[in-house]
């Protein structure tokens, strides 16, 4: 990237030579198991990438949100499945400054040294963008919480420890009676049942059940009233990662192609001497190239304070987009080669399908994209 600083374009050669060294081999059989291996948790808190984070007072090893988007991009190029691992990272970071002292010093070293896994937890059975709409309720009662609700599709959630969850504390106050919770998954009065997915099966998805389960006080995330808030602000972060996440798979995938086409001869000529192989060639690497663009400066618009919602969620509906088109368009010129089974082509088109899905589907990014746009309030509130 153009504006990538010394210290960024030696963290990216770093990043990349950790992930060809240490997750490559193995890394498309990792793909089809329904949970992140435990090796590569354990590699990746090895490096230090897990106790990487842009709070300056709480990361270990704190970065800029651009460096933390070349990890996700670099590493995503190579193992996919750690995305999970990595972007559960930046939300526990992005809570610390509110959680409990107690809570936090507990949850930073556990997580950051692959001890325990965490997920978060916002949809539900009736409401995916609609965060108002949860039913999930958190009754307080002397110095606790009793919680009970179901959230679903969530990603990380049959392997995880740890729940963040929202919850309605004031069931009549809207978005502003949403409040967010830590809920250890190993309580009384938990259940969990698995999703059999198409694609990023190492997500291992999950319905969370919660029936009157019980956390302190102290497992609350900032005030009563203020998840909406606080989850939002993560949304913004998480939703260009998760877009860089897409964009590594077809990077992965075109240079992968573009050696092949150099070498595979088809009627006297090699492939990419055809005007319809290269020209598909050119223009997805335009529009993967143009997208990586509108994600660093997302991320640098962060890192400078400046607002950046709607960056992030133009990324978010783009970058999946071109990734899914770019995956499909070289798996059918790769042929046969692409789409058997043990292809890593096929398996990176059904991944970038399942970038569409979280953080936000594509119509609700382009909401939020014509809203700021057309400075409109109108519409439902996200």
């Amino acid at each position: 990237m153009i504006f990538f600083s010394e210290d960024q374009k030696r963290f990216c050669a770093w990043v990349r030579e950790f992930a060809n060294k240490e997750l490559s081999e193995g890394a498309l059989e990792r793909q089809r198991l329904e949970y992140v291996s435990p090796d590569v948790i354990a590699k990746l808190a090895d490096s230090g990438l897990l106790e990487m984070g842009v709070s300056v007072e709480y990361a270990k090893h704190p970065i800029d949100c651009v460096s933390l988007g070349i990890a996700m991009e670099e590493i995503c190029k190579v193992d996919y499945t750690a995305m999970i691992v990595l972007l559960i990272q930046v939300v526990v970071y992005g809570l610390a400054g509110y959680m409990d002292p107690i809570l936090r010093d507990n949850l930073l070293t556990t997580a950051a040294a692959g001890k325990i896994n965490l997920c978060f937890a916002n949809t539900e059975p009736d409401c995916g963008s609609d965060a108002a709409a949860i039913k999930t309720e958190a009754i307080h009662k002397n110095s606790e919480y009793i919680i009970t609700g179901e959230k679903t599709s969530i990603s990380g959630g049959m392997q995880a420890d740890g729940v963040f969850l929202t919850a309605k504390t004031d069931p009549n106050a809207g978005v502003k009676g949403v409040s967010l919770f830590y809920v250890p998954l190993s309580l009384q009065g938990v259940g969990r049942s698995a999703f059999h997915d198409m694609g990023n099966l190492s997500a291992g998805r999950a319905s969370l059940f919660f029936d009157h389960v019980r956390v302190p006080d102290s497992f609350r995330i900032g005030n009563e009233g203020e998840g909406f808030t606080k989850v939002m602000r993560t949304f913004d972060m998480s939703r260009v990662l998760v877009s860089l996440s897409a964009l590594a798979l077809a990077e992965a995938s075109l240079t992968d192609v573009c050696s092949y086409v150099k070498s595979q001869v088809a009627f006297g000529h090699k492939l990419g001497d055809f005007q319809g192989v290269a020209f598909k060639l050119a223009e997805h690497a335009t529009m993967i190239e143009a997208t990586r663009m509108l994600c660093y400066k997302a991320l640098k618009l962060r890192d400078e304070g400046l607002p950046h919602g709607k960056e992030a969620a133009m990324t978010k509906w783009l970058a999946p987009k071109c990734a899914v088109e770019a995956t499909h368009d070289i798996l059918l010129i790769l042929g046969h080669r692409g789409y058997k089974e043990s292809s890593p082509y096929q398996q990176r088109w059904r991944d970038a399908i399942s970038c569409f899905l979280g953080d936000g589907s594509p119509e609700i990014m382009k909401i939020i994209v014509a809203r700021e746009l057309l400075d409109s309030n109108k519409g439902p509130i996200i």
